[in-house]
Order: C-alpha cells, then structure tokens, then sequence
C-alpha cells in the first residue's frame, strides 16, 4: 500500500477509511459505496455534507476546522480531531505517511486500537511523529 492510496482514502473527517474495519466492503465516504454508519444514520454525517457543500477535499482545508460539530465534538474521541490538525499543519500526504509507516511497525490504527483511548491530542501527534507508544496511554 502506498501513502497515495492511504491518503486518497482519508474521510472529510479525518478518518482512514482505508484501515477500517470495513473497508472490506466499503469504499470510504468519497466513494460511491459509503457505508459509513454516521453518513448512513437519519441526520448523516455533519462532517461530509459540510464538506461536500463547500467543494473541498476535506475539514483540513476549512478555515473554521476543526470546529466543535459532531465527529468534532468534546464527547467524541479525539483522534479525528487531531488527524485534521496535523493534516492541516503538515499536509494530508503527511499524515498519510505518519500512519502508514507506524501501520507497517504495528502501531494500529482502527476504533479502539493505538490512537484511541489516549490522554491528549499531543500524545496522539507524539504518536504519529514518533511512532513510540508513549506515557500518555491510559
């Protein structure tokens, strides 16, 4: 797998559609076979149709992201939250990279897997930068 193909397939909000654990039959939320559980809920995802009314790629290219809105806010995890930043910061090809190489050195990306269940956003980005579990995991 290529960083083109991981970064190509990261949602409007951040996530990595490609480690899913559905991306066995879903495409991500740019694709035309979304399964998303949020896009698919009653309300959808605030996060796509936010972006897709703007025309952009994704929240990192949004002047008010990340804002505080549904996969945004405090109750959420943060780890979407801080992907968006650091794409925002450093560039989505970056991120890409980030997660891609910590993927090939076992660092796992998925719900409830590394990334989550940390303390801070700074752990999470000590996490992408560094790809060492660090003293923030709880």
């Amino acid at each position: 797998m290529s960083i083109k193909e991981v970064a190509d397939s990261i949602g409007y909000c951040g996530l990595i559609c490609r480690f899913c654990h559905e991306s066995d039959h879903c495409n991500g939320c740019k694709s035309n076979n979304n399964c998303c559980g949020r896009h698919l809920s009653e309300q959808g995802c605030f996060q796509y149709n936010c972006c897709v009314n703007k025309g952009i790629n994704g929240c990192w290219e949004c002047s008010e992201s990340p804002c505080t809105k549904d996969m945004f806010n405090e109750h959420h995890n943060i780890r979407n939250r801080t992907f968006v930043k650091v794409a925002k910061a450093e560039g989505i090809d970056k991120l890409a990279q980030y997660v891609l190489v910590n993927q090939n050195n076992g660092i796992l990306y998925g719900w409830n897997k590394d990334y989550d269940n940390l303390e801070s956003e700074e752990a999470i980005i000590d996490l992408l930068h560094n790809g060492v579990k660090s003293k923030y995991t709880r």
